[in-house]
């Protein structure tokens, strides 16, 4: 590539680019790639668009043009993406946060206007947007586990960044949480629920990137809730909440499962695009003698 380049131009290259390269939203990669070599915003980029981007920064630019353009996800590469409002750091070995996620996170906020919601737990949590949230946007108090070593690292630093106390504990669903932990208000779980052979039909910068222990399933995607669902009343109390998000075909799975376990009032929000994407339910209070 040439590298006498004014700001204007090298936005049109990288936008061709990753046109040509067939992302899906090459105008907006383009810019925020740009925005992290450069520190310029929009205003800036129309306003000093002549500017000829020093070497440094062009060869900075070009490189990571190429690597979005080979399918590693923009959000690795920015090394940060937003989630409710807050930033988190991600990077190779965690799941990026997504938008959908935030109906889970808005749905346990709301319920939590009408209940008592005040201790969670929070299944398999990532980069850890989920706690993170909670506690910062519903001051709850939250506990927060995950298998990969990799990911809790990521989680702890947002932690950190977002100056939040979530407590992130290495664990194989509830295996080493303490019994002392228990009763909770309710349980939050962002499981793996992608059938393992649809695995291999994912978007490349899914598939080839990000990690798969955080998208199979099993062979059905049910693996996952069918554990937790069977082990989440002993460790919720009466009244307690059990809050998944769900693939977009397994809202009557997820009913059956969580009705079948003896929790009523189950129902599902649909996310932005009007796909089944939460199902929550109450475990059953017993009367008392």
């Amino acid at each position: 590539m040439n590298q006498n380049k004014t700001v204007s131009q090298w936005l049109r290259t990288g936008k061709e680019m990753l046109a040509a390269a067939g992302r899906e939203n090459p105008r907006m990669d383009a810019e925020l790639l740009l925005e992290k070599v450069t520190g310029m915003n929009k205003i800036q980029r129309m306003t000093e668009g002549q500017t000829i981007l020093d070497e440094k920064a062009a060869e900075e630019y070009a490189a990571f043009l190429d690597e979005r353009a080979k399918g590693r996800p923009l959000q690795y590469i920015l090394g940060e993406w937003e989630f409710m409002g807050l930033l988190f750091s991600v990077g190779e070995g965690v799941l990026i946060p997504r938008a959908d996620t935030e109906i889970l996170v808005e749905t346990i906020l709301e319920t939590a206007e009408k209940e008592s919601l005040c201790c969670g737990l929070d299944i398999g949590t990532g980069t850890g947007c989920i706690p993170i949230c909670l506690e910062k946007l519903g001051n709850m108090d939250m506990t927060a586990v995950d298998i990969s070593p990799k990911a809790l690292a990521f989680a702890r630093e947002n932690n950190e960044k977002n100056q939040t106390h979530v407590d992130f504990v290495e664990s194989d669903l509830f295996a080493a949480l303490p019994d002392c932990l228990f009763p909770l208000d309710f349980i939050v779980s962002n499981p793996p629920y992608i059938p393992a052979a649809d695995c291999e039909e994912l978007m490349t910068e899914v598939r080839d990137f990000e990690p798969r222990n955080a998208l199979d399933g099993g062979k059905d995607g049910l693996d996952f809730y069918r554990k937790i669902v069977a082990e989440a009343p002993a460790r919720l109390r009466d009244g307690g909440w059990l809050f998944f998000e769900i693939g977009y075909d397994q809202r009557e799975a997820l009913f059956a499962l969580m009705e079948e376990a003896g929790f009523t009032s189950v129902a599902c929000r649909q996310d932005l695009a009007g796909l089944d994407r939460v199902v929550f339910g109450q475990k059953k209070e017993e009367p008392h003698v």
